[in-house]
């Protein structure tokens, strides 16, 4: 009930008008009359319904968890300009600029902090769906800058693990902070979600800076506390009541559209299938009128191939019709354990990399509430670093997490079978960037050119600076 009022109140805040403005001496738009922990809930929920939108819309295909049947530009690269992950966010990081404003006016350094946080969470998302984007001079258009340059990846990748350290070591254990609707005001939650953060940054560009030391310098210190339990996930649990509910879930919008229109892929039911995994029952529905879960549909084909969608096993439909079982995943304490895992396979941590394997395996399943058979670890999906076990693992724990799955099979290749589809229009590439809006073409040519030609052009298939 609490989220509810926050969030209520934030949007009266934000949104309301009144009926006769000459009479009243303040507007209540003006974020100088605002404060952090009316702006806080906001931000987190619009957040939230933000990666939540992408996740099932966006996300889920790209990572080959399902598939359209109908208006499949995405499945076959048919990729056009795209501010999905611009406009939006950068109109969130507004929201965090003035957060942060306010609490270093005010002193606050907890608010400083979650602001760094989600800031960093947020332009790591950004820069890897596009690459070279604007951060240094970003939303400075009160300052009378319209044009900002683009940062290099490189360069935002520095910044954005300064960000976090400086977040973890500013946080005042002994205060709490108002607003808050992802961790209720715990700052060791919010120090977790920092380090832990940076774990998947610091692996993500593994492949082109040495991160031995700064893995190693987190996991050994007592400094760096990272998630120790699913209790420490960044998940955005939504209350049930309107507002708040995700727009996935409402009438009008996945319920009666989304699921009827994807499909679980054959990549997803058959490995799920394969295994006997339990979650499998939890993610998909059987096909109508049947029980069979098994019948997915092979990703990424033209339309005239991809038969009726009578034909498919469906995306869980329980999803869709209850309130509160869709959510918003940033990080989880299983996501955390896979990365060690790597870590430990690279070499740069000690402990055996079975170990994280084991426990981030274990948490998924209690993070999806769904019994994990005993023989699962010993018999059915053995650690073992000779096959794309670790991985194909870690993609299935990664469902729903709104594009990460993405992000992680450019960097590493795998899950192996995530290629492109027959009906592919992308000479058999699967995509590595979104392009840039088309809004940026005409308001930012002179940047937008330069950014483009210092990656080799304005295309799907540009390398990123860590790939």
């Amino acid at each position: 009930m609490k989220k509810i009022i926050y969030i209520v109140v934030a949007l009266i805040v934000f949104s309301a008008c009144t009926e006769d403005f000459t009479d009243i001496n303040t507007n209540p738009n003006n974020p100088e009359n605002a404060s952090e922990n009316l702006l806080l809930p906001t931000v987190i929920f619009d957040l939230t319904n933000l990666m939540v939108n992408e996740s099932y819309g966006f996300g889920d295909i790209i990572a080959q968890y399902g598939a359209r049947y109908e208006f499949n530009d995405l499945d076959i690269y048919r990729w056009q300009p795209d501010d999905r992950f611009w406009s939006p966010m950068y109109a969130v990081l507004e929201n965090i600029k003035d957060i942060k404003s306010l609490a270093e006016k005010n002193g606050n350094a907890n608010y400083k902090a979650v602001s760094l946080i989600l800031e960093s969470y947020i332009y790591s998302i950004i820069t890897d769906a596009y690459g070279d984007v604007p951060m240094s001079e970003a939303n400075r258009t009160k300052e009378g800058l319209l044009t900002p340059i683009y940062d290099k990846q490189e360069v935002i990748y520095e910044g954005l693990l300064a960000k976090l350290k400086m977040a973890n070591n500013s946080i005042n254990m002994s205060e709490t902070i108002g607003g808050d609707l992802l961790y209720n005001g715990n700052m060791l939650k919010w120090k977790k979600f920092a380090n832990s953060l940076r774990l998947r940054l610091l692996m993500r560009i593994s492949n082109v800076k040495n991160v031995s030391a700064a893995i190693s310098e987190i996991i050994t210190s007592s400094q760096y506390p990272i998630f120790e339990s699913n209790d420490d996930n960044a998940i955005y649990n939504y209350g049930g009541s309107l507002p708040d509910v995700s727009q996935v879930a409402l009438p009008g919008g996945g319920r009666d559209y989304d699921y009827f229109l994807l499909i679980p892929t054959s990549h997803f039911v058959n490995l799920l299938n394969s295994n006997n995994d339990p979650r499998l029952s939890l993610w998909v529905s059987p096909k109508q009128g049947t029980n069979d879960r098994t019948l997915g549909v092979v990703p990424g084909q033209s339309l005239s191939n991809i038969g009726r969608p009578a034909d498919f096993s469906r995306r869980s439909v329980a999803f869709y019709e209850s309130s509160t079982l869709i959510q918003g995943i940033f990080m989880t304490y299983s996501e955390v354990n896979f990365i060690l895992a790597e870590a430990s396979e690279k070499g740069y941590i000690s402990t055996a990399a079975k170990t994280y394997y084991d426990t981030a395996v274990e948490a998924s399943f209690e993070q999806w509430e769904v019994k994990m058979p005993n023989d699962f670890l010993s018999v059915t999906v053995p650690y073992d670093v000779t096959t794309d076990r670790l991985y194909e693992q870690k993609w299935l724990a990664l469902y729903h997490s709104g594009i990460e799955s993405w992000f992680d099979w450019k960097r590493t290749g795998k899950p192996t079978f995530i290629k492109a589809g027959s009906g592919n229009i992308n000479g058999d590439l699967v995509p590595v960037r979104l392009r840039y809006p088309s809004l940026e073409q005409s308001v930012n040519q002179v940047n937008y050119d330069a950014a483009s030609a210092a990656m080799g052009g304005d295309i799907i298939n540009v390398s990123s600076w860590w790939w």
